[in-house]
């Protein structure tokens, strides 16, 4: 069991609120609905040993059931943005004023979505890390205070870019070295430029469209 069987809704919401937190999101601030989420998710734990979230089917596949484990975020990450909640509403992205609209399944609109990554504090100048959007592995790179992002996936031998190094706007694969440039994805190397992602910093976080 994850957590100990007399866990509590303030229990739930001390140890989700920080982890949300760096997703961009907060608890929805219709408290009364926060806290009929947690309870169901009380109930489910007691039935299950985890939290799953009370909004989604479960197939009794552990493999497959860890993705719908409260909070889910980090798997349907662009589709909730475009929702600018979770799939049930506990959630919602940082800047929205009024969660009371969010609550239960709402249509997915069609198009882009721009996906808060990361807190923009937390990557330095020369920094490089590896974001997860969904199903896409991204590298995520801060030159001076300048973000950009990139596919993460070296053209050469397949290596993890998202664990490269930085030169002035080159980031380097930790494998071979083959360089990329960051604001455009190209390199030296016929036919194996990288897929670049607009990125825009608000509010304190980096945001990726995919």
């Amino acid at each position: 069991m994850r957590f100990h069987e007399d866990t509590t809704v303030e229990d739930l919401k001390a140890y989700m609120t920080p982890f949300v937190a760096r997703l961009g999101y907060v608890f929805n601030d219709d408290a009364e609905f926060v806290d009929e989420v947690l309870a169901s998710e009380l109930e489910i734990l007691a039935e299950t040993g985890d939290v799953y979230c009370p909004c989604r089917v479960r197939t009794g596949d552990p493999k497959a059931d860890y993705k719908v484990v409260c909070p889910c975020i980090p798997f349907f990450a662009d589709e909730f943005a475009k929702l600018r909640k979770c799939w049930c509403g506990l959630f919602v992205m940082h800047d929205v004023e009024d969660g009371s609209e969010l609550h239960g399944v709402i249509e997915v609109s069609p198009g882009p979505a721009e996906v808060p990554v990361v807190p923009a504090d937390e990557l330095a100048p020369g920094g490089v890390r590896t974001v997860r959007v969904g199903t896409r592995e991204i590298a995520l790179v801060r030159v001076g205070d300048e973000f950009f992002a990139l596919g993460n996936v070296c053209r050469h031998a397949f290596g993890p870019l998202g664990q490269g190094f930085i030169d002035g706007y080159a980031l380097m694969c930790p494998w071979h070295g083959w360089r990329y440039d960051v604001r455009d994805g190209s390199t030296d190397h016929p036919g194996a430029d990288v897929k670049t992602y607009p990125v825009a910093v608000r509010g304190g976080y980096v945001y990726v469209t995919v």
